[in-house]
C-alpha cells in the first residue's frame, strides 16, 4: 500500500498546476465588491486556509496588510516562495483554524477553497468560528465560502479520474454519501525520485456538506450576525440549489457562556 500522509502535503506539488484556470484576482474583485456593498474599508486582512498563497497575494498587491494562514506546511512552502519572488508586504503562518492564535487582530477575515467543509465535526466548526472571532477587530467582516457537494450538478456517488502532470501522476477516487453528507476522496500520488525510483503516497480528503442553517446558527452563537448569503461570485439572493455559497458575517461582542 502507498504511504498514507496528511492532506495537502504531497498534493501541494500539483495544486497550482491543477488550479491554473482559477482567476484569483477575480476572487479579490468579488471580495472588494462585497466590502463596498456593506460599506467596509479594511486596511488589514487574514486569509484563512490560504493554501499556496494564490488567494492571498492579490490582496497584498492591492495594498492590504495581509497574512495567510494554513495547516499544511508543504502548501505554505509554496506560498512563501511566491512571496519571495514578488517581495510583497505579507506573511504566512502555519496554524490550525480550531486553535487559531495570531499576534495581532485584523479588519477582515476571508476563507475560501472549502476550508470550513474540511471541519467535519460540528464542535470543531464552532471552535474555528470562535477563534476567527478572536482575531478580528470589533465590527469586522468575515467572508467565507461553503461548498455543497451534494448539490453539485455533476455529482455522482462514485467517480474516478487520472491526472498526469510533468512531475507526478494523480489517481483520484471520490465518493459522496447521502446518508452522512460526506464527500470523500482518495488521492494516490506517484512521483519519480532523483534516483529514478517511483514513490507512491496516499492522501485522504473529506468534506462535510454542512446545511446553511447550521452555519447561520453557529455564527450567531459565536458572536456574529449573518449579513447576507449569496451564490458565490454573485450579488443576488440564493435560490436554495447552489453548489457553492458565500457568507458575509459581521463580528459582534461574544457574551460569556453563549458559544460552545
Amino acid at each position: 500500500m502507498p504511504e498514507k500522509i496528511r492532506p495537502y502535503e504531497i498534493f501541494a506539488e500539483a495544486y497550482d498546476e491543477i488550479m491554473c484556470s482559477v482567476d484569483y484576482e477575480a476572487w479579490a474583485d468579488y471580495v472588494e465588491a462585497l466590502l463596498a456593498k456593506f460599506n467596509s474599508r479594511p486596511h488589514s486582512l487574514v486569509d484563512l486556509a490560504c493554501g499556496t498563497g494564490s488567494s492571498t497575494l492579490p490582496f497584498a498587491r492591492r495594498g492590504y496588510k495581509t497574512t495567510g494562514v494554513d495547516l499544511s506546511r508543504s502548501m505554505l512552502k509554496k506560498a512563501r516562495q511566491k512571496l519571495e519572488s514578488e517581495n510583497l508586504p505579507a506573511e504566512f503562518i502555519e496554524q490550525d483554524l480550531r486553535h487559531l492564535s495570531l499576534p495581532e487582530k485584523y479588519d477582515l477575515a476571508v476563507l475560501f477553497q472549502d476550508g470550513l467543509n474540511y471541519l467535519i465535526d460540528e464542535n470543531d466548526l464552532a471552535k474555528a468560528l470562535k477563534q476567527v472571532h478572536a482575531v478580528l477587530h470589533p465590527s469586522s467582516l468575515f467572508i467565507f465560502d461553503l461548498t455543497r457537494p451534494g448539490l453539485r450538478p455533476d455529482n455522482q456517488e462514485s467517480t474516478s479520474c487520472k491526472i498526469e502532470l510533468e512531475k507526478l501522476t494523480l489517481d483520484i477516487n471520490s465518493h459522496y454519501c447521502h446518508e452522512t453528507d460526506l464527500w470523500s476522496a482518495e488521492m494516490i500520488v506517484s512521483q519519480q525520485t532523483e534516483n529514478g525510483i517511483f514513490k507512491r503516497s496516499r492522501e485522504e480528503h473529506q468534506e462535510k456538506d454542512h446545511h446553511p442553517k447550521l452555519i447561520v446558527d453557529l455564527l450567531e452563537k459565536n458572536g456574529y450576525k449573518t449579513l447576507a448569503i449569496y451564490p458565490s461570485f454573485k450579488l443576488e439572493p440564493v435560490e436554495g440549489n447552489e453548489a457553492k455559497l458565500t457568507f458575509i458575517a459581521k463580528k459582534f461582542p461574544l457574551h460569556p457562556g453563549v458559544a460552545l
